[in-house]
């Protein structure tokens, strides 16, 4: 966690940092804080896949599904592969996130995308 810190406090746009401690506070518990480092990734590449379906997954299990859709459907049509659980945990998603990612992603809404973009 220090590291990604020391690497923000030197750069307040690293991108995969700011995403990788989201994904630690998410591990952690601290929902609240991941949400805004996922939003804050988007804002700096809004065309990265990764921090868009985290933000997705956490959105969902806080019972924001509209929106949550709304970004899994983006994140998945930038990349398919983070539907992947195994593309999850070699990215380094903890198991806290990649077990609510499965509620997500078993869907209806979700499954019918992901059957369309195979």
């Amino acid at each position: 966690m220090s590291n990604y810190n020391q690497a923000v406090a030197q750069d307040v746009n690293h991108l995969a940092a700011i995403n990788n401690i989201g994904f630690i506070k998410y591990e952690q518990g601290d929902k609240e804080t991941a949400i805004k480092q996922w939003q804050q990734a988007i804002k700096i590449n809004n065309q990265s896949a990764e921090p868009m379906l985290a933000l997705a997954v956490a959105l969902y299990v806080k019972g924001e599904q509209q929106q949550a859709y709304k970004l899994a459907e983006t994140a998945l049509k930038l990349d398919k592969n983070f539907a992947d659980f195994h593309c999850m945990r070699k990215n380094l998603w903890g198991q806290s996130i990649i077990t609510d990612a499965q509620k997500l992603l078993s869907t209806p809404k979700i499954k019918t995308l992901l059957s369309q973009l195979r």
